[in-house]
């Protein structure tokens, strides 16, 4: 199939979704149950990596635990899904792409389950999306993405990344894909920034008309 000039690589977490402080509450929940203690701030920090890094990353080490502490973060955050949400803008954006025939997928670090669960409260229950499970690694790594523009047929350096963590900006900066941050995630810009996006705007509403 021939490539198309250009097109757009979405996060969900906390872009699309209104989730991320749900995550926060939900791994806290899931660490504190296995005898962990850990500031919420550190947690959101760690937000936007796949489940099995953000526990390397926040506890500094391997743990038996890993696995367990996943299964009760997802079993704590599908409680909270009553109370998810779209981001503002969110489905504005996605039905100007539609209407405008940009192509893009959504490229999330969250697995299967999890994504399910956003997918709902988002209310495009069948949205096109790649996830952690499809790939070796989730962000930073920048599996996610280029697995995301190949099955899109544009080279990742032909594309747009739309995401609201530091994690997303790093991922895109590995594999020369733009990225636009979203404060929606409750990053500041100067941490978005220096990971890599090109710009940051307050959340999907911004950019419509716009990608």
């Amino acid at each position: 199939m021939a490539e198309v000039d250009n097109g757009v690589l979405l996060d969900l977490d906390g872009t699309l979704v209104d989730s991320v402080f749900h995550h926060v509450l939900a791994w806290d929940e899931a660490f504190s149950r296995y005898g962990y203690s850990l500031p919420l701030w550190r947690i959101h920090a760690a937000i936007g990596m796949g489940g099995h890094r953000l526990i390397l990353w926040l506890l500094g080490r391997h743990v038996d635990q890993a696995d367990d502490l996943s299964r009760a973060h997802l079993e704590a955050f599908r409680a909270l899904a009553p109370r998810l949400r779209p981001t503002r803008g969110a489905l504005e954006l996605l039905d100007d792409l539609d209407t405008r025939g940009v192509p893009y997928l959504v490229a999330t670090s969250s697995g299967a389950e999890t994504r399910a669960i956003l997918l709902k409260a988002l209310g495009r229950e069948d949205l096109a999306t790649t996830d952690a499970d499809d790939v070796a690694a989730s962000k930073p790594a920048a599996d996610l993405l280029v697995s995301a523009a190949d099955r899109l047929h544009i080279h990742p350096h032909r594309t747009t990344m739309v995401g609201d963590s530091p994690w997303d900006a790093e991922a895109a900066r590995r594999v020369g894909v733009r990225c636009i941050a979203l404060r929606c995630g409750g990053f500041g810009d100067e941490r978005l920034r220096a990971a890599g996006a090109v710009a940051v705007e307050d959340d999907p509403r911004a950019l419509v008309g716009r990608l």
